[in-house]
Order: C-alpha cells, then structure tokens, then sequence
C-alpha cells in the first residue's frame, strides 16, 4: 500500500519521541522508501530567528516544527497553493515543498519543518504490519492546524473501526 498523501499515526506501541503519538504527513512513498514530516512536533524557535524574510508568510505557530530526525539541519517548507509550481509536489494536489526563493503570491500556508522522517524500501510496511503505525486518510484543515498540541487525539478520534479507544492508552503505560 503506497502511503503518500496519508498521515502515518504512531500507535501506543511507540514510546519514544520524537514518534511517540506523533502524526506524519507522508509526503512520499515508493519502492526507494518513504518521507514524511511529523505535524505535531512544534518548538519554540521563531521562523524569524533562522529565516526572517519569510516569517511574515508562516501560519501559526511561527515555530519551526521538528520534522523528523533525517537531516534536521535542513529547512523544508511546506506550503499550500493552488499555483505553486512545488519544488517537490505530494499526493495531494495543493500541497507540497517549496523553495525559499520561488513562494507563490497565492500561498496560502506555509509551516517551516528541521528535518524529516524517513525510511528506507520497505521498512515502514514492516513497521505497518508489525502494529507500530495506522495509515489514516489526511484531513486537510488538520495539516497546518494552529494547535498541534492535541492532532493526535483529534486524528484518532475521528478514526475507523476501534482505533479510538486508544485515546484511553496513557502516554506511560508503566505508570498505569
């Protein structure tokens, strides 16, 4: 099953940040492997301390979100528009990755990510199949979401089937 332009939602199996109850946006995924960026992973770095010519564009927060510990020296931005000719297009239509120098006028968000997820062929299917993910259909108006603090509860709450009884799950099942 390709994954792109679905979110990958950590199961309680994931204990460990930066994954734990983190929601992914899979930007690509084929027969080289996968990419995604976390959405609900926000630091309290301002954009304008590491790029301010385009702060003024970030929807809130105005953070650098933590994308995923693959490169997390590099900027990816994010945006949404119905022109933007993306530097790297998804699976859904008006979003995808831009290039600092080459925004469109019709942005209409854009979230800046240090890094990004990723996995080489066919280890995310193997984490699939071993019950460490849920493959979930994206709600857009949740990927450039002000509040990130509670994605993953509202994802799995609007989740199919019996995934939404593991809101009931504490964050340390040791603690229980």
């Amino acid at each position: 099953m390709n994954v792109a332009g679905h979110f990958l939602v950590a199961t309680p199996v994931i204990a460990s940040p930066p994954f734990a109850r983190s929601v992914i946006l899979m930007l690509e995924h084929d027969d080289s492997g996968a990419v995604g960026v976390i959405l609900n992973a926000g630091t309290t770095i301002p954009v304008a301390d590491h790029l301010p010519e385009i702060a003024h564009l970030v929807v809130e927060p105005e953070t650098i979100f933590v994308g995923g510990p693959v490169a997390s020296d590099t900027a990816i931005l994010l945006g949404r528009s119905h022109t933007a000719a993306f530097l790297r297009p998804t699976a859904l239509e008006t979003i995808g990755i831009l290039d600092v120098d080459g925004l469109p006028s019709d942005l209409a968000a854009l979230r800046v990510f240090a890094g990004y997820a990723g996995w080489s062929p066919y280890q995310l299917e193997a984490e699939i199949d071993g019950g460490s993910w849920w493959v979930l259909p994206v709600e857009r108006s949740l990927v450039f979401a002000a509040d990130t603090s509670t994605l993953w509860d509202r994802v799995v709450a609007s989740a199919p089937g019996t995934i939404p009884f593991h809101l009931t799950f504490p964050y340390d099942v040791s603690l229980n």
